[in-house]
């Protein structure tokens, strides 16, 4: 729904598609619903941003798309965050919604064919760009 007023919107305001859609990545639902209508247009770039909380690095993220590796959980197979013996690993995040361990199929697949393009955020990050927004 979000992907077809954004499009709508894009042509009544700009008379053109968008060139980056930009969406926050937790569970993927988020993300889908903007970019299932721009799936095709491959002029328009997807780009998700997954909650890295602390860093990769300390264990207190939820960048299962960054750091986790594919697997089975609640029936599907997608991205999980896992260990070794394919325990399901907690995720960490103070965002509603982004502290999920596993993200879509559908996200995994844009994933795995280059659709989209997805980068991580720490908390420190997130603070500096509101900051900076701010500012300007």
């Amino acid at each position: 729904m979000i992907g077809e007023e954004t499009r709508k919107w894009a042509m009544e305001k700009w008379s053109g598609k968008p060139n980056v859609l930009v969406a926050f990545v937790g569970s993927g639902s988020n993300a889908l619903g903007l970019f299932h209508e721009f799936i095709r247009d491959e002029n328009v770039r997807l780009i998700g941003v997954e909650a890295a909380g602390n860093g990769i690095g300390t264990g207190k993220h939820s960048t299962t798309l960054a750091k986790g590796q594919v697997g089975v959980y609640h029936g599907t197979m997608s991205y999980l965050l896992q260990d070794d013996e394919g325990q399901i690993i907690e995720s960490h995040s103070i965002g509603v919604r982004l502290e999920y361990p596993r993200v879509s199929p559908e996200l995994s697949f844009l994933k795995d064919i280059g659709r989209a393009e997805f980068y991580t955020i720490t908390y420190e990050e997130a603070l500096q760009g509101k900051h900076l927004c701010i500012s300007i």
